[in-house]
């Protein structure tokens, strides 16, 4: 009988992937020419097995890479939310249509 319980990622694989977006997301934010993906496994310190098995495609690794940027700034704007005071809240000093802020 198989267990359909999906197995944890081992901690090197984990720090490997971890990697591979951190150095991805430097050399493809790079003006220079296209970056390779051997490019990118040499610079993370793995092979290129290791890169294809995390993202089998070039897709796949700019598609993550775009994630991982999307949560780190969804996660910068709840933390800044939940511990930042609102410098105006909308209720507080509403101007005139056309009129804009003005101070107190």
């Amino acid at each position: 009988m198989t267990s359909s319980k999906p197995r944890a990622t081992r901690a090197d694989a984990a720090r490997n992937r971890d990697q591979l977006l951190e150095v991805a997301t430097r050399m493809l934010a790079s003006p220079d020419a296209e970056t390779s993906l051997r490019a990118i496994a040499r610079e993370a310190g793995v092979g290129i097995g290791t890169l294809y098995r995390h993202f089998p495609t070039r897709e796949s690794l700019v598609e993550a890479v775009y994630r991982d940027q999307v949560v780190r700034l969804t996660n910068g704007a709840h933390d800044l939310l939940a511990n930042q005071a609102p410098a105006l809240r909308c209720s507080d000093q509403r101007p005139a249509p056309g009129q804009g802020f003005r101070g107190r």
